[in-house]
């Protein structure tokens, strides 16, 4: 009787053990955590663009973001051929950029990433109207030769805003242009609005000049010939502005960017100076 009651203490226990998993069952599971782990958002990847407008020093002036700051306006809703124009042949007080400091390359990812640029479409105020109203014109014009008609079209409205008479009706009319897809008529309704309100006393083929040059420092040599051929309809007659513009074309059709750029520089002298002894009778000021 005691070896039956021993057998079925034994058993007993076995059958404990085995309803427990097994005493030294290694297969067994610890119990999981039930509390979420926070995920950590993947870095967003930053564009050659970013890192060249950081590398650069660009938003020393514009913001981290091109967000603008009090020496410089934000740059969304800027075009990349409004950015190359302003790098190359800037308006206002922002340095010259040429390509021995920044490639064409590097220009055109910078140019890339200020165009993908979201926010409000920000200005920085200027302290002389007249040179604020200037620049609207500039940018108004680089925007139409770059085929951006809302780009154009939200500089007019500035402008507008801004001016009476008949100088209002031509932005009316240049932005009814835009509208309609009369780029080249907006574009010489702006140069002639432009030569009239240019505070630094801008005449119309000194104009020409400055945007065929200005062309020329973006790589756009169908552009320098359009200005060029215009400038020759103003100063036609003179034989030296002829030779120099004959000059200038077979830099460019030789790829001479640097002497067609050097050459648009001393003809935009010429033409300012030629042009204001006529205004004052002949004689130099």
């Amino acid at each position: 009787m005691k070896s039956l009651g021993l057998l079925g203490l034994i058993t007993g226990l076995f059958l404990l053990i085995s309803a427990c998993g097994g005493y030294g069952d290694t297969s067994a599971k610890a119990p999981t955590s039930t509390v979420p782990q926070p995920t950590i958002p993947a870095a967003e990847p930053v564009s050659d663009g970013q890192l060249l407008f950081t590398n650069n020093g660009c938003g020393a002036c514009h913001g981290s973001e091109g967000q603008g700051t009090g020496i410089a306006p934000g740059l969304a809703g800027h075009t990349a051929g409004q950015v190359k124009r302003q790098a190359r042949a800037p308006l206002g007080q922002m340095p010259v950029f040429p390509p021995s400091k920044i490639s064409n390359e590097e220009l055109g990812h910078i140019a890339e990433y200020v165009e993908s640029l979201g926010g409000d479409h920000l200005h920085m105020s200027v302290d002389n109207p007249g040179q604020a109203l200037a620049q609207h014109h500039w940018m108004t014009l680089f925007a139409l030769e770059d085929d951006s008609a809302t780009e154009a079209i939200h500089h007019i409205d500035h402008i507008a805003s801004k001016v009476t008479g008949q100088h209002l009706a031509q932005m009316k009319e240049a932005k009814e242009e835009t509208e309609a897809g009369n780029i080249h008529d907006a574009i010489h309704i702006i140069e002639n609005m432009l030569a009239g309100i240019q505070v630094e006393d801008l005449t119309p083929s000194e104009m020409q000049a400055s945007l065929a040059r200005s062309s020329v420092l973006v790589d756009d040599i169908e552009g320098a010939l359009h200005h060029l051929d215009h400038l020759m309809e103003q100063m036609s007659g003179d034989p030296a502005v002829a030779s120099q513009v004959a000059e200038i074309r077979e830099y460019l059709e030789a790829g001479n960017i640097d002497g067609a750029a050097h050459e648009l520089e001393e003809l935009t002298g010429v033409a300012h100076e030629e042009e204001h002894e006529e205004e004052i009778g002949g004689h130099p000021h």
